[in-house]
């Protein structure tokens, strides 16, 4: 617990928690981040999934950069937010489970375009697919439920 109000007392953690304006752009480049992140997430999952078919899903490739940018964005913003509240957010389930749901969509949604990459893209995309979408879907909600843990 020291650790934890260690971290609070940093300048960062001390200056998002308590200037509005710092938090409120910390918030945005998260939603943005997100945005970003889960766009390409989204669409090549529910191509997997068998839906926008016209496009194949290894077309989407080119759509990750973007989706990395996003992700650096998240972590960014995400670690400023975390130290501006970490003893509140560490103990909190659904912090936890966001965090949990972050980890398992990332290996799912690897797992899924190396099924692509080996030209099996069959049940088992579809599949990933959906659970790529359960896991990031769950993730987002688990992350607007923290304000109200």
């Amino acid at each position: 617990m020291e650790f934890l109000n260690w971290i609070e007392a940093t300048s960062v953690g001390v200056h998002v928690r308590e200037d509005a304006w710092t938090f409120a752009i910390m918030l945005s480049a998260h939603s943005v981040g997100m945005a970003a992140s889960l766009g390409v997430v989204m669409i090549t999952a529910l191509r997997s999934m068998g839906w926008l078919q016209a496009i194949p899903v290894l077309a989407h490739s080119g759509l990750f950069p973007a989706a990395w940018v996003g992700f650096f964005i998240n972590l960014v913003s995400g670690l400023a937010l975390y130290v501006s509240h970490a003893t509140e957010y560490t103990f909190q389930i659904v912090f936890i489970l966001k965090l949990s749901l972050l980890a398992v969509g990332g290996v799912l949604m690897k797992i899924m375009m190396n099924t692509y990459r080996a030209g099996d893209p069959n049940g088992k995309a579809r599949t990933l697919g959906t659970l790529v979408l359960i896991c990031w879907v769950g993730a987002i909600i688990t992350g607007r439920l923290m304000a109200y843990a």
